[in-house]
């Protein structure tokens, strides 16, 4: 004579043969990389000068924005105005990138472009967090890289070619920022024994960004007055060279340059 089972008993099997199929099936999506990855870095940076950050933003998207199985794409700062006890700030700049599997992440980690980004920023790092977590949920569509804000989005970018550039360069101001100025250059003038770029010509007819910040003690002050003094539309000859980003850096002052801010 067989034994039957209670309902509610043997509705409790049924409901648990098919929960330990779903997550078979969930732990074989897994393992296959199907799903979504979403890969969330917040740097703490040693000089967090808002230059410092920019240069850094700037750095993600060049470095890390188009690597393949990319779905999304997003760098940015802190929102300074956010201090809520729930915020947490022990971050100074956060890079979002969503893969569309864990294969296209594992690619990311071991590119060429990945391990240039460390490298070129690493120096200033106080601190880096990583969180990666399975997207089971989305909803996303065309979501640009750029923004509308022009301190960001619309900072020149260095040619690659230009890259580690020494020398003298001349031409427009065509924007003053936070970071310095832009000038569109027209003419590379002089370059100095330390160039180590594949091209300096490369930098003509480009917008580049030029900023003091590197400077020490009385000469940063005297290329803070200088960049203070420019004004949009005129027509400038610097000493400058690339460390890193996409910002060439003042070298020096010329005499006439310091003629016009001395004290």
């Amino acid at each position: 004579m067989r034994t039957l089972l209670p309902c509610c008993v043997l509705a409790g099997m049924v409901g648990s043969f098919w929960m330990l199929g779903s997550l078979g099936q969930s732990a074989r999506a897994d393992e296959a990389g199907q799903r979504m990855l979403s890969h969330d870095v917040y740097f703490t940076l040693k000089d967090n000068s808002p230059e410092a950050k920019k240069q850094l933003v700037a750095g993600c998207k060049k470095f890390l924005s188009d690597h393949p199985g990319t779905v999304w794409f997003a760098a940015g700062m802190l929102v300074e105005e956010h201090k809520r006890d729930v915020n947490d700030r022990g971050f100074d700049v956060a890079l979002h990138i969503v893969f569309k599997d864990k294969a296209s992440h594992d690619k990311y980690e071991d590119a060429p472009q990945h391990h240039k980004f460390i490298e070129e920023f690493k120096d200033n790092w106080k601190g880096v967090r990583v969180f990666d977590s399975w997207l089971d949920v989305s909803s996303h569509g065309t979501v640009p890289v750029d923004t509308d804000r022009p301190d960001e989005a619309k900072q020149p970018k260095l040619p690659d070619a230009a890259a580690f550039f020494a020398g003298m360069i001349r031409g427009k101001i065509v924007e003053k920022n936070d970071g310095g100025i832009v000038v569109a250059v027209e003419k590379v003038t002089k370059v100095w024994r330390t160039n180590k770029a594949k091209n300096a010509e490369v930098l003509v007819g480009k917008k580049v960004l030029v900023s003091g910040q590197s400077a020490e003690g009385r000469h940063a002050t005297a290329i803070g007055r200088f960049l203070a003094s420019l004004k949009v539309g005129e027509m400038v000859e610097i000493d400058v060279a690339h460390r890193k980003g996409e910002v060439l850096t003042i070298l020096e002052l010329t005499e006439e340059q310091r003629e016009r801010v001395k004290e």
